[in-house]
């Protein structure tokens, strides 16, 4: 299995936002738990030699869907 990327992260998290907007929760769910297994790929592969900037912006989106969440009825956040 290839390891995850910045890309995937970034898709992972662009498609977590299309299906809040959608209100497909299931899917949603879905790609969360991708999101987070990809996440933990990213960041056992490359370790402390990870690019601090991406992350901080991966962060930042992240942080930007969890609002969103929180303001939808039923949201996790």
């Amino acid at each position: 299995m290839p390891a995850a990327s910045l890309a995937a992260l970034l898709h992972d998290l662009t498609s977590l936002r299309q299906a809040l907007d959608r209100g497909d929760y299931g899917m949603a769910g879905d790609v969360l738990a991708g999101h987070e297994l990809h996440l933990r790929e990213f960041v056992e592969q490359i370790g402390p030699g990870a690019p601090l900037q991406a992350l901080r912006g991966l962060l930042q989106l992240q942080h930007l869907v969890d609002l969103y969440d929180a303001s939808v009825p039923g949201g996790m956040a």
